[in-house]
């Protein structure tokens, strides 16, 4: 039986980023066994990346400000159910809020 994936308080780190308690660790590039646990969990995904959401706040994070990941309240998608799984910031594409809800909220 799995365990039901739901919202909980956000308590970032002092970097800004953040993992959801029930999410295991994976490796980089596992996207294999990550969409495996969320279809076991029936959970659909989503990103938002602080290029797209907050233009100003990635300039000054390309300008080298660090504590822009730390700033960064990410938007939620639009629709029902949505809650924060992870927070951070990827190296090399930047930083990344991933989002995900029940696929049972669509409905």
């Amino acid at each position: 039986m799995n365990t039901k994936i739901a919202a909980v308080p956000v308590t970032r780190g002092p970097d800004g980023g953040w993992t959801h308690p029930d999410l295991p660790s994976f490796d980089e590039g596992d996207t294999e066994n990550f969409t495996a646990w969320l279809n076991r969990h029936q959970l659909e995904p989503t990103r938002v990346w602080m290029e797209h959401d907050d233009a100003q706040l990635h300039e000054r994070y390309c300008g080298g400000d660090n504590d822009t990941l730390a700033t960064w309240q990410p938007t939620a998608p639009a629709g029902a159910g949505w809650f924060l799984l992870a927070l951070g910031d990827t190296g090399d594409d930047g930083p990344v809020a991933y989002f995900v809800r029940s696929i049972e909220a669509k409905t």
